[in-house]
């Protein structure tokens, strides 16, 4: 699945409202570098859940003209639910506690089309806010590295994906009813964050995978997939180990989403076990 950054809505600044927390006050309000170790010690706490958020932060900072980062700050000045802004589209996280009636008027208020997030954290904003839930997946991480096989050069040669070849591997996108509608764009913008591989048969890419959101010390594997007429020859499976491998040359661990029970056993015996759940929400019309 991948997560599509949108238009930004740049109206929403500093403060934006005062709550009552924990006997204390909470202040939700746009970060900014003054707040980086806080805001990283945070995130870090369950690291592979925000991949996107990390990712994110490393890439452009605070001051992106993309996105704006907003938390909320209680009395003791800690962080309580860290939010990224983009567009209409928006990422909420929080480790335990977290003002839900604040969070919840900030994200009615934003002109939000979609928030994602850990499935905990989203269920406890569930009847406050306008977007109703529309997909719930697992969320996998690669644990048992001795499961992982290694990667072996054969007759199946890897092509890795490039700018020159999007074409290709846009058209497969469209053979395969799992995947929303994807444009080249989409890939290009997914790949400058991420690498990706894919098999061609008769001048066509049958199958492949990607990552996207690669920071410091993950990724996240997406658009997993083969044509149809090219199926249950374990084609995915050999690009998904080759990601793999060169992730953990780099020191990343990959983690990737699924609620296909088919691809969450061949996960498995490649050493990945789930770590929890990711929901999108989306306004309803």
């Amino acid at each position: 699945m991948q997560v599509r950054l949108k238009k930004l809505n740049i109206n929403i600044e500093g403060i934006v409202n005062l709550g009552v927390i924990s006997g204390g006050v909470l202040m939700i309000q746009r970060l900014n570098n003054t707040h980086h170790k806080k805001v990283i010690e945070y995130l870090y706490r369950e690291k592979e859940i925000n991949i996107f958020l990390i990712s994110d932060i490393e890439r452009f900072g605070y001051d992106s003209y993309l996105f704006s980062i907003y938390g909320g700050i209680n009395e003791n000045g800690e962080i309580e639910g860290i939010l990224l802004k983009c567009f209409e589209f928006i990422i909420f996280y929080a480790y335990d506690k977290f003002d839900v009636d604040d969070f919840a008027k900030f994200i009615n208020e934003s002109d939000c089309e979609e928030i994602c997030g850990k499935s905990q954290v989203l269920e406890m904003l569930d009847d406050k806010i306008d977007l109703k839930i529309y997909r719930k997946v697992n969320i996998f991480k690669l644990v048992n590295i001795n499961l992982l096989p290694d990667y072996e050069e054969d007759n199946i040669k890897l092509r890795k994906i490039r700018f020159g070849n999007l074409n290709k591997i846009a058209r497969l996108y469209e053979e395969i009813d799992e995947f929303e509608n994807t444009t080249v764009d989409n890939i290009k913008a997914s790949l400058k964050t991420g690498r990706g591989y894919f098999i061609e048969r008769k001048g066509k890419a049958v199958s492949m995978a990607k990552t996207t959101s690669e920071n410091k010390s993950n990724a996240m594997i997406i658009g997993v997939g083969t044509h149809p007429k090219y199926r249950n020859r374990s084609y995915a499976t050999k690009c998904i180990v080759k990601i793999c491998h060169e992730l953990l040359q780099e020191n990343r661990v990959p983690c990737l989403f699924c609620d296909n029970e088919a691809a969450i056993t061949i996960y498995k015996k490649l050493g990945f076990e789930k770590i929890g759940y990711w929901s999108i929400y989306k306004k309803i019309r």
